[in-house]
């Protein structure tokens, strides 16, 4: 049986759902027919956006979640630039709870972002619980700790036999000074990586055949410019990704499904500081062919 229907004496026949989905739909001599099915439908309801007559149903989606698109919203594109130069990695927070109904619709906006063949497999866990968070931070700056030694014990090695040292070992190797500062500000009693953050939002999804590394950055991306209508500031946390993909207590202790892959983490709060110009960046490396 279909998952989507046309109900005929509200169709048209302008063809236009035959065009959204080539997949679904056919029109043969003006004769519009669907079949939608898992091995079909992927469920991206472009079927039910674009006919003007609302004659498309599809019963695998909430029908009244398609409101109409009504007047179309224009931003400037000039303000819009200077929207997203204002985005700062904030790591000094003011000691003040993030209100849930303002996290809840940041969740909400997540729904419609996109993702790889609209599969939708990326989870949200928010983490507000103070002493939770300390033993995540803890444990991540154990980890790059413990890195250290075995970093520079096989770079040793390497020299000592005369080997080339691989190019990722390298990096970590310039990395090691880093790590050390994280365990020396952990003991001053700082918080080097989480910076004791009201709110702990972490992406992840399960093994996905698409892109759910992807699909988890855009909606991580998505929260942090729509944060900042709401006056809170973000960073990302990517030494607490690498670790929670690389060290099994850090990925025990933000409690997430088995098997599912944390692929973007911020933490979220309101600025203690205020950041008073936008800043220089590289020119971007780019290719035209015309």
């Amino acid at each position: 049986m279909s998952w989507v229907t046309i109900d005929r004496d509200k169709c048209n026949g302008c063809g236009i759902c035959a065009k959204a989905c080539l997949r679904c739909f056919s029109n043969k001599d003006g004769v519009i027919t669907v079949y939608a099915d898992e091995n079909g439908c992927n469920l991206c309801g472009h079927c039910v956006a674009v006919c003007s007559t609302r004659a498309i149903s599809h019963s695998k989606m909430d029908m009244e979640n398609f409101p109409a698109v009504g007047t179309q919203v224009h931003y400037d594109p000039d303000e819009f630039i200077r929207f997203v130069r204002q985005r700062r990695s904030y790591r000094s927070y003011r000691n003040k709870e993030v209100p849930r109904e303002h996290l809840e619709k940041l969740i909400e906006m997540c729904r419609y972002v996109p993702t790889g063949s609209n599969l939708q497999t990326v989870h949200i866990k928010v983490i507000t619980n103070k002493e939770k968070m300390e033993k995540v931070s803890y444990l991540t700056v154990d980890y790059f700790f413990s890195m250290i030694g075995q970093v520079e014990e096989q770079v040793k090695r390497l020299m000592s036999e005369k080997k080339e040292i691989p190019k990722e070992l390298e990096i970590l190797w310039g990395f090691a000074n880093r790590y050390r500062i994280l365990g020396l500000a952990r003991d001053s009693g700082l918080d080097p990586i989480l910076h004791r953050a009201p709110v702990l939002m972490i992406f992840h999804s399960p093994p996905s055949p698409s892109t759910p590394k992807d699909d988890c950055v855009i909606a991580a991306h998505t929260v942090v410019l729509a944060a900042m209508t709401m006056g809170l500031g973000t960073c990302y946390m990517g030494l607490l990704v690498k670790a929670a993909q690389s060290s099994p207590p850090v990925y025990e202790a933000l409690g997430l499904p088995a098997g599912n892959t944390a692929h973007s983490i911020l933490v979220m709060g309101y600025p203690e500081m205020k950041f008073l110009r936008t800043v220089d960046r590289k020119h971007m490396a780019v290719q035209w062919e015309e």
